[in-house]
């Protein structure tokens, strides 16, 4: 038998002893389970868009995103792409006051990683108790996509003002998980790191045959 799930929690009456105790002590909140539906709903999409590599492969960044944000969309979300949020943010995903933000990035090195995640903490998400958490998302034709996040990783580790922790990258969903201190607000802003690959180099022959034709 499996405990009570976060939903079970949050369908007690709101001065319930163990949901407020719960919730206080930073198990999640409302706000958190409608993150991890977004999050999850992304997570589909970068399977859909690896599966179809050669289709997809040759989009540029706002072509790609559109994509998720139509996914997403699909899903039963409000997502649009290239919102304003103090500046014109790539990705806008909202239920009610409850916001999470997306940046988009094509692979320039982690360095340009680097500036997408300045971008996402520093200019469109202003981290309130309803807007602090977010992702970035890098599109690769590189090779490896785990060594790619785990270098951009150390770059933000290495090169970002303000202290940022990371999760050991997930085997099961190839990402990472980023929490520090937001400057505006002193709340813990969290970022999910998804690379997507677009990596595609098939050796057979039937495969060479058509490339060569």
């Amino acid at each position: 038998m499996t405990g009570p799930t976060m939903a079970d929690i949050l369908a007690l009456p709101a001065d319930n002893e163990v949901r407020k105790a719960l919730l206080n002590a930073g198990i999640g909140s409302e706000y958190d389970i409608f993150c991890e539906r977004v999050e999850d709903a992304i997570l589909e999409g970068i399977v859909h868009l690896e599966r179809m590599k050669p289709q997809f492969g040759g989009l540029g960044e706002d072509a790609l995103t559109g994509i998720l944000s139509y996914g997403l969309q699909m899903k039963g979300f409000s997502a649009d792409h290239d919102n304003y949020r103090n500046g014109h943010c790539d990705l806008v995903v909202k239920d009610g006051r409850f916001e999470w933000y997306g940046e988009a990035k094509l692979d320039k090195g982690p360095k340009y990683s680097l500036e997408g995640f300045r971008q996402l903490c520093d200019r469109y998400a202003p981290a309130g108790p309803t807007s602090c958490r977010g992702g970035l998302i890098v599109y690769t034709a590189k090779r490896n996509k785990l060594r790619i996040l785990d270098v951009w990783i150390k770059r933000i580790q290495k090169d970002y003002e303000v202290p940022t922790s990371f999760t050991t990258i997930c085997n099961g969903t190839l990402t990472s998980r980023s929490t520090h201190s937001h400057p505006a607000t002193g709340l813990d802003f969290k970022v999910r790191h998804f690379p997507i690959s677009f990596y595609h180099r098939p050796t057979d022959k039937s495969a060479k045959a058509r490339k060569s034709s």
